[in-house]
């Protein structure tokens, strides 16, 4: 039986994701994009009701308000950096979400999140496109399709409420 202390992950893929982390950076740095970095702790949860929030308890700390929460996505902070005239921004953070923990989910995870100004949905699905072939050094065969095409591609209904839920 191996001590609980040991880590679970293999050193050679805390390696393969240290490469991996400075390939995006570089990736980012190549297209003149900052590298941000937001508070991970906040006053107020996720006010989407599809992801829930943990809370952390604040009232030995001296703060101000007696909760916080730690964060679900850094959008909230990265769009004041872009009201506050940031220009493109990036961010590789830890995020947390209670709930959806299992096989696939941890509540904490790492996430990478950006924001491109002026930049049409087209350049972005090019850029996303780059990004993909950048870090798995494999060409991408592309397609695209209507988020209704996909659905239907999958025999859904597009927004059809009764036949999602059936389903």
């Amino acid at each position: 039986m191996s001590p609980r202390w040991q880590p679970s992950a293999d050193f050679s893929v805390l390696k393969q994701r240290a490469a991996l982390l400075a390939k995006t950076r570089a990736f980012f740095a190549g297209r003149d994009v900052l590298e941000v970095q937001t508070p991970v702790l906040a006053t107020a949860g996720n006010p989407d009701p599809h992801i829930d929030s943990l809370p952390v308890d604040l009232s030995a700390g001296g703060f101000d308000v007696q909760q916080g929460w730690l964060n679900t996505s850094p959008e909230f902070c990265m769009k004041r950096l872009l009201a506050a005239g940031s220009g493109d921004i990036y961010q590789l953070c830890p995020a947390f979400r209670a709930g959806e923990s299992g096989q696939w989910h941890n509540p904490e995870f790492s996430l990478l999140e950006w924001y491109r100004l002026g930049f049409s949905m087209q350049q972005l699905m090019d850029e996303v496109a780059a990004l993909v072939v950048e870090l798995s050094g494999q060409s991408l065969a592309k397609s695209q399709l209507t988020w209704a095409q996909a659905w239907l591609d999958q025999g859904l209904a597009a927004n059809d409420a009764a036949d999602l839920t059936q389903r």
